[in-house]
């Protein structure tokens, strides 16, 4: 096993126990519009058992979020302290150079910064996305089916980002790399030009994130004109509409986070490959690209 592989064994418990209070908190979360439906509808029917568990599960996400968030600090803080550390002195001792080491100490902080905020992100999209999906099945299958069907398109839209995105990624990581020797020549025509190209990457990463996100949103279009229809034309309950609602927003804005996390996790890859060996970067950044 490389540096990064021993950190994260050695942390196992903790990052579990992390990600674990993770799915907890989006439990709450995704019950959450089933409770503000049910307090509705209790508080028409002149009943307040609804409302008791309204706030019996609110006040149960607010203690979870809490301990959530400060175990979370306290885990992947120090997790980056280590392996950055570690990662100076093998790597010196190897014979890297500077550049190239300092680079990767800031890959390495990219690293456990995805461990500590995309990672939690990816569970909540899951969640927001599967989990919405079932609940919608569950007040209305037609409803159900139609926000099923909408994901089709959104899986072969985000198999071709993630395509695009590991090339221009890798080409990004090698620039990182190097960063710190272009900017030690001070010479501005070289530096002009790299930082030229790691603009370039970012813009057509960017744009092939905001064309994934357009498909997506007309898609959407469809799916709110669906619902909408559904819940007027029946004799569902007014906490019922308002749930269905909700569900079906946030089953919209799963999809939305999900571009940015498969960018994220396609370049984690790369970057956990370059902290636990010892190539230096594959590309001249002084060409022009």
């Amino acid at each position: 096993m490389g540096i990064v592989d021993d950190h994260l064994a050695a942390s196992r418990r903790r990052i579990r126990t992390c990600y674990c209070l993770v799915v907890g908190e989006n439990v709450l979360d995704l019950l959450w519009p089933f409770a503000i439906g049910l307090a509705i509808d209790g508080l028409i029917d002149k009943t307040w058992a609804g409302v008791a568990v309204f706030v019996a599960m609110s006040l149960a996400h607010t203690v979870t979020s809490f301990i959530r968030q400060r175990y979370q600090t306290r885990t992947f803080n120090p997790l980056y302290a280590d392996i950055a550390a570690d990662l100076v002195a093998q790597q010196r001792a190897e014979g890297v150079d500077t550049a190239s080491v300092s680079g990767r100490t800031e890959l390495a902080a990219e690293y456990v910064d995805f461990l500590d905020g995309d990672i939690p992100l990816a569970i909540t999209a899951a969640f927001t996305v599967v989990g919405s999906l079932v609940m919608l099945f569950l007040y209305d299958p037609l409803v159900g089916v139609a926000a099923a069907l909408v994901a089709a398109p959104v899986v072969v839209l985000n198999r071709r980002l993630m395509a695009r995105s590991e090339g221009l990624y890798r080409e990004l990581n090698d620039l990182a790399e190097i960063e710190v020797e272009v900017i030690g020549r001070a010479q501005r025509t070289e530096s002009q030009r790299h930082f030229g190209i790691v603009g370039r990457r970012w813009v057509r990463l960017s744009d092939t994130e905001a064309a994934s996100w357009g498909a997506v949103e007309v898609v959407a279009v469809a799916l709110w004109v669906f619902t909408l229809v559904r819940v007027t034309s029946g004799t569902i309950d007014v906490g019922e509409i308002i749930a269905m609602i909700a569900y079906v927003a946030f089953y919209i804005a799963g999809f939305d986070e999900v571009p940015g996390v498969l960018q994220r996790l396609t370049r984690l890859g790369d970057i956990k490959r370059r902290l636990n060996d010892q190539t230096g970067p594959t590309i001249d950044p002084s060409e022009e690209r």
